[in-house]
């Protein structure tokens, strides 16, 4: 059984299966800073990557959040990012529709749109492969 969306679970299952996938090396190249994730009223953050990996992630209020200032950070309430995760959705759509809102240093998610294999992969993994 996968663990509920944006629970910590699911949240260091992410991050997990995202380091150990092959491309993901090549997905954080020249990245820098940190990343926040808010959904609904909780804040995801993740740390700068270190030698091409992510730290485990943070969970905390959103309100926390905002007062780490991430680098980059995109936020959507939870069915958004149900429908981005599922794939019914999609993410250039939802900036336009104002149903994603990213800020900070915007070029570094644009640039990393190439690499939606790898985060199907990830979240296929979380899911169990199905």
């Amino acid at each position: 059984m996968s663990p509920s969306l944006f629970s910590e679970a699911w949240c260091t299952a992410a991050v997990k299966a995202f380091n150990d996938d092959p491309d993901a090396p090549d997905a954080l190249e020249g990245w820098e800073g940190d990343v926040g994730l808010v959904v609904d009223d909780l804040g995801v953050w993740v740390a700068a990557p270190v030698s091409e990996r992510l730290s485990a992630p943070v969970l905390m209020t959103a309100e926390a959040l905002e007062g780490k200032n991430p680098a980059s950070q995109a936020t959507a309430s939870h069915e958004t990012w149900a429908a981005l995760i599922a794939g019914t959705l999609d993410p250039i759509a939802a900036v336009v529709q104002k149903r994603l809102v990213l800020r900070g240093d915007v070029q570094q998610i644009v640039a990393r749109m190439s690499y939606r294999g790898l985060a199907e992969r990830w979240l296929r993994a979380i899911r169990g492969g199905d």
